[in-house]
């Protein structure tokens, strides 16, 4: 066999010479196979050890003074046999963890290596478990299978995601083969949920069956399927290579095999993303207009189906280069909102996409993983010469762009009707973490009448294909088990994310999932304090480090771990999320929240514009008038005091709800109106709905 590294064949490289970024060099194999039939089979190993060998160790290209600095996982990914060695080999040895090489590897099969940062002495290894759900769609039988998994091999508790999957936690190195193959043998995958690939593609969760929705959720899946890796390691290590086949549409099939504008590596077992795979993470959101349930200006490619007037899909808009993740205290490091690279014919949306991720592929900086997103490429190029580029692998150019509606954000929660006869259902689920009596309700519930469901880019979940007889038992068996209408939860909450943070994940730097409960009620008591009514909300995220998972760069109200209990604000972002906050103090303690929250929300109040949001707000009253006003804060004009008994029938009921209240750490009108919400919720909900 024989082995060659090179650009891929018939690639057009940019010949201007302003564009420094290096282009990637990959290896290309003689012996692999171009995948031609509509039914994709994922091989078994190869046969013979002397060609594992030979893939596995590939020609090391001589070295000179000049030779391109690599990150140490473009090592781990080019010595690897394509994401299999030493993964293959680390997961049957007796020790609880795997190596550097390893670890590196298990993100593109779904997992990251974790231990309990709450414990002290000797580490207690575990690994979590991200699933590939496009569009967040999930069937029966894969939700019932995550929930005996989490009670068999996790923690006891499910995770739903911002990017509409599940994370299982507290795996165990020894149950991992068992868990993983369970997952596969039960229409589940978490092939590429992680690692230097495409991520999972979010679509709206809501399954309207409208012809730009059914579009949409169509396309994510085809962009899913074009992207997904193709040589067979994930079912080598997990399943023992045994042939899974899925059936594809023709025309993934016919854009993935394409080379015709130097897209593929054509002797390659993995044709589009080489032995490199990418820089980085790679991230796709697909919506229709107006409804930006998915941030869509957050992802590396933003998809946007255009209809004509009679609401038939012609075609796409497409947005390049958002991203939210970046560094403390590096200022070359920043979130940034993706920007309109232009308009394809529908037919074209698959070569579109093939295009730009082949341009980040090439292109890309793999020295440095801290710029190897593709927000670093366009901001270093230009968006007119990424452009120019990106259509030298597509083989046209784009379109204009065409104008879209303002956007809005979209939860679904409550109940809706389908368009087809059947009923959704979309319930608030607190940071998407679902465990206790709401797990076993979901899972009564779930299996008794057979759903689907759905999971949303705001960790909530979606049941589906609900029948219209089975509205009222399901509304009160769930309002039961703390799954209420939207009208009866808190608005701060329905809008609030948090990532998981402490105590598994190693980049955390404070608390996040954890935390924010707290935060939203001390909000919640600033808001009663200033004279914000309970129907006003701000979008509140809160993150555990810099990375941005919950994406709080887009965030009214964003928290950002920057110390032990300590948070960077961020301040500015919009509730259609359209507008990135940008940083507005450091290093702000946990407990002194309320010191910066008291005036802006006072001064939101009684300064603010007609409807005026908060991000708004702050923005037009410019950040060295805020940090003004929070500097000279002594608290609000004080008025004449006043008892509010209006939950109450007299001082003495308020005096002993006020005591219960303190020792929870909310005030009597809180704890009281939290009760009031719980038993209208449980005595009447199914009979109003």
């Amino acid at each position: 066999m024989t082995t060659s590294f090179g650009t891929p064949a018939g690639t057009v490289l940019p010949t201007d010479s302003k564009i420094r970024v290096q282009s990637f060099t990959g290896l290309k194999s003689s012996h692999s196979i171009a995948l031609t039939r509509n039914l994709r089979v994922f091989p078994a190993p190869f046969c013979s050890p002397i060609l594992i060998r030979a893939v596995s160790t590939p020609v090391k290209p001589e070295t000179s003074a000049t030779e391109t600095k690599r990150s140490k996982v473009e090592i781990f990914k080019e010595q690897s046999n394509f994401i299999r060695f030493p993964l293959n080999e680390e997961i049957l040895s007796e020790t609880p963890n795997i190596n550097e090489a390893a670890t590196q590897l298990i993100k593109f099969h779904g997992s990251y290596q974790q231990y309990n940062r709450d414990e002290r002495g000797s580490r207690s290894f575990s690994f979590m478990l991200r699933t590939k759900n496009p569009g967040g769609e999930v069937p029966n039988r894969l939700y019932l299978t995550m929930d005996d998994l989490a009670d068999q091999f996790g923690i006891g508790t499910l995770r739903l995601t911002t990017r509409q999957t599940f994370q299982l936690h507290g795996v165990l190195k020894k149950d991992l083969k068992t868990v993983m193959s369970t997952i596969i043998r039960n229409m589940g995958s978490t092939l590429g949920a992680c690692g230097d690939l495409n991520r999972n593609v979010l679509a709206p969760a809501a399954p309207l069956m409208t012809k730009e929705y059914l579009f949409a959720q169509e396309t994510a899946d085809n962009i899913a399927a074009l992207l997904t890796p193709q040589s067979g390691f994930y079912y080598d290590v997990w399943v023992d290579g045994e042939k899974f086949m899925t059936s594809e549409p023709p025309e993934v099939v016919e854009a993935r095999n394409d080379n015709s504008h130097g897209t593929n590596f054509p002797d390659s077992p993995e044709p589009i993303y080489g032995t490199q795979f990418l820089p980085r993470k790679f991230k796709i959101a697909v919506t229709v207009p107006t409804d930006n349930s998915v941030d869509i200006l957050t992802n590396d490619i933003g998809v946007v189906v255009v209809s004509d007037e009679n609401g038939e899909p012609q075609g796409f808009n497409i947005y390049v280069g958002g991203g939210m993740g970046r560094t403390h205290r590096m200022e070359t490091t920043f979130p940034r909102l993706g920007e309109p690279l232009g308009y394809v014919p529908k037919a074209d949306i698959l070569y579109a996409i093939k295009a730009i991720v082949a341009t980040q592929r090439d292109h890309g900086r793999r020295d440095d993983r801290r710029y190897s997103r593709m927000k670093y490429l366009i901001s270093t190029w230009g968006i007119e010469k990424f452009r120019s580029v990106v259509e030298q692998y597509y083989g046209k150019k784009f379109e204009p762009f065409h104008e879209l509606p303002e956007w809005e954000f979209k939860s679904y929660l409550g109940w809706h009707e389908q368009g087809d006869g059947a009923l959704f259902c979309g319930l608030h689920v607190d940071n998407g973490r679902i465990g206790g009596k709401m797990k076993k309700t979901l899972r009564e519930v779930i299996e008794k009448y057979n759903l689907n469901v759905r999971i949303t880019p705001n960790q909530n979940l979606i049941l589906c294909d609900v029948r219209s007889a089975w509205r009222r038992p399901i509304t009160t068996v769930l309002a039961q088990a703390g799954l209420l209408h939207p009208k009866y939860v808190d608005p701060l909450n329905l809008t609030a994310m948090a990532c998981p943070a402490f105590p598994l994940c190693p980049l955390a730097i404070t608390e996040a999932e954890r935390g924010i409960p707290d935060i939203l009620k001390r909000v919640r008591a600033v808001f009663e304090k200033v004279g914000l009514k309970y129907s006003e909300s701000v979008v509140i995220r809160v993150t555990g480090c810099p990375n941005g998972c919950a994406r709080p760069y887009m965030a009214e109200l964003g928290l950002v771990g920057d110390g032990p209990n300590s948070y960077q604000i961020w301040l500015g972002g919009t509730p259609n999320q359209t507008q990135l906050a940008r940083t507005f103090m450091n290093k702000v303690k946990v407990q002194d929240l309320e010191k910066v929250f008291e005036p802006l929300f006072y001064y939101w109040k009684r300064k603010r514009q007609p409807k005026e949001s908060f991000g708004d707000f702050t923005t037009r009253m410019g950040f060295e008038k805020l940090q003004e006003l929070v500097d000279k804060w002594e608290g609000p004009v004080q008025s004449a005091a006043r008892i509010n008994l209006k939950p109450f029938a007299d001082k003495e009921t308020y005096e002993a709800m006020e005591g219960l209240a303190k020792l929870q750490n909310k005030t009597a009108h809180q704890l009281a109106m939290e009760v009031i919400r719980n038993f209208v919720a449980t005595q009447q909900n199914g009979k109003s709905e």
